[in-house]
């Protein structure tokens, strides 16, 4: 072999060999790692490091096995940068938590190196790539996170839109602005840097602030925090609507370092509450006035029905009075026919009294004041039971009554009526059958109601023409088969509905009628609970 040949091959050899002492002579862990992104190489530092042995760290596994990286997201974005180098694209640096041969995790931020061949140009073929460790101590690690923190913190500062963040010093003086208060108010850092609190503070003609800024200030440094609604001040002039959140900011010796001040412009918002609440005043008024415009007629009505029936009073026994005179004179008692007249002209009278005094309690119930209490449910009807029979000793009925009837809500001689009319026209319309069952029950509903409902096995009757089923004096039966003057259900339905309920009732002739109504329950309660209460 020719001399120059031999010297040749001797320095290309040295090289190598200077280049493997260089590379275990690093300080820095280092791996060097082929075109698939296997580990072929690892220095002493890496071996020393890790407290391994050279040969499981250079066997040809990847990158993330070998530095025995455990979490799966770190996994991921090792992988991600490996690629990346072997691409020769630019690597950012990534902090990993690698478990070390005794079993201790420590905590690392890996470098990387694109390797290309023999030239070393961009141009030239990639190789493979190297990453470097360096070990990073609890102290580097809480700095980096300082740091970290401080970019999000300047991030979110400066994204917020419609509201910003400054900052104050101890005497109130802006002394940190930020890129959000620069959009929100318009003045730049030097515009504003020194300057009071007040100085954003705009004033508006006719409207006062709820707070100076240097009361709010002085709150917030006293309490802590303190809120503040009042006009803002933009650079051009321009006021706007702000809320101003002042929060003191002091040390762990409680010494004053400084305030924060987020404020957010509430302009549209409060333009907003002004036109809801202008639609609101509106509405209320109109409301009163169609409140007024119904309860005038109806104060009217009431005091006109109450009248008309006390005046009717005197007449119809005057009326009775006369008739059983006239008879009297005549001597009836000689005379059948005079006698029948005299029999029809009182039962007439005892018929229309009838009508006054259902008028005038049908006015009453409408003018009365609601004293809504707890009421058993099963009392009320065991007590309208006890009525129903002794005026219709000759009915032939039998009452059947659930046993879980609830605790209502409403007023006690209001309810005691509502129940003795519905369970009078229930036996009035059984009248005539040998035996007839009325049974009372009821069944909850999801807005506080419940829903009673009587039914009997009586005549029934027709409910399409039914119309005027609750109007007072309305019949659906002629009056000389059953007795009555037509308002027990008209006083009913009033009762309900001043306990903001509703009635209504199903029906099929000849067999019997259904009648529902609802009142408010109280769930909260039970019969016997209300009795130990009553005791």
């Amino acid at each position: 072999m020719p001399t120059g040949t031999v010297n040749s091959a001797r320095s290309s050899g040295d090289v190598l060999v200077q280049a493997d002492r260089f590379f275990d002579a690093m300080p820095y862990p280092t791996a060097l790692f082929d075109a698939r992104g296997h580990v072929q190489r690892v220095n002493k530092a890496l071996c020393d490091w890790m407290g391994l042995d050279e040969s499981p760290l250079s066997s040809g596994a990847s990158v993330e096995s070998a530095l025995r990286v455990t979490d799966q997201t770190a996994v991921a974005a090792l992988g991600a940068r490996v690629d990346r180098t072997l691409s020769g694209a630019p690597v950012p640096e990534l902090d990993l938590l690698i478990k070390r041969g005794d079993g201790i995790e420590v905590h690392a931020r890996a470098s990387f190196t694109t390797l290309r061949g023999a030239n070393g140009g961009a141009s030239a073929t990639i190789e493979g790539g190297a990453v470097s460790l360096v070990s990073i101590s609890p102290a580097d690690e809480a700095s980096v996170e300082l740091v970290r923190a401080k970019h999000r913190y300047a991030l979110m500062a400066d994204a917020l839109q419609d509201s910003c963040i400054f900052f104050l010093d101890a005497e109130g003086r802006v002394n940190d602005w930020s890129e959000s208060a620069h959009r929100l108010h318009g003045f730049v850092r030097a515009q504003i840097i020194g300057m009071p609190l007040s100085a954003l503070q705009a004033s508006v003609p006719g409207e006062e602030d709820e707070l100076s800024s240097q009361d709010a200030v002085r709150l917030a440094c006293e309490r802590g925090q303190w809120e503040v609604h009042g006009w803002r001040r933009r650079a051009d002039g321009q006021p706007f609507w702000g809320h101003v959140l002042l929060t003191a900011l002091r040390d762990r010796d409680g010494s004053l370092e400084g305030l924060s001040c987020i404020t957010r412009d509430m302009t549209v918002a409060r333009d907003l509450d002004k036109v809801m609440n202008d639609l609101n005043a509106e509405l209320e008024r109109r409301v009163s006035e169609r409140v007024r415009q119904y309860a005038v007629p109806n104060k009217d009505l009431d005091v006109f029905t109450h009248h008309i029936t006390h005046d009717l009073r005197g007449p119809l026994r005057h009326l009775n009075t006369f008739a059983g005179l006239i008879v009297e004179d005549a001597r009836v008692a000689e005379n059948d026919e005079l006698a029948r007249y005299r029999d029809g002209v009182r039962t007439a009278t005892r018929r229309v009294n009838a009508m006054v005094e259902a008028l005038l309690d049908y006015a009453r119930i409408g003018r009365a004041d609601l004293h809504p209490v707890p009421l058993a449910m099963a009392s009320l009807v065991q007590n309208a039971i006890g009525r129903v029979e002794r005026e219709r000793p000759d009915a032939r009925v039998r009452f059947v009554v659930a046993g879980d009837l609830p605790v209502v809500s409403g007023d006690p001689i209001m309810l005691t009526q509502l129940l003795y009319s519905v369970l009078d026209n229930a036996v009035k319309f059984s009248a005539g059958q040998d035996t007839s069952d009325v049974q009372i029950g009821w069944r909850p509903e999801d807005d506080g109601f419940g829903e009673f409902f009587v039914a009997d096995a009586g005549v029934g009757f027709d409910v399409s023409k039914a119309k005027n089923l609750f109007v007072m004096f309305a019949r659906q039966h002629h009056s000389l088969e059953f007795q009555g003057d037509g308002t027990g259900l008209a006083i009913a339905q009033r009762i309900v509905q001043r306990h903001n309920g509703r009635i209504w009732a199903d029906s099929t002739p000849g067999h019997g009628c259904a009648l529902y109504f609802t009142l408010p329950v109280d769930q909260t309660l039970t019969a016997s609970a209300l009795g130990d209460l009553d005791s």
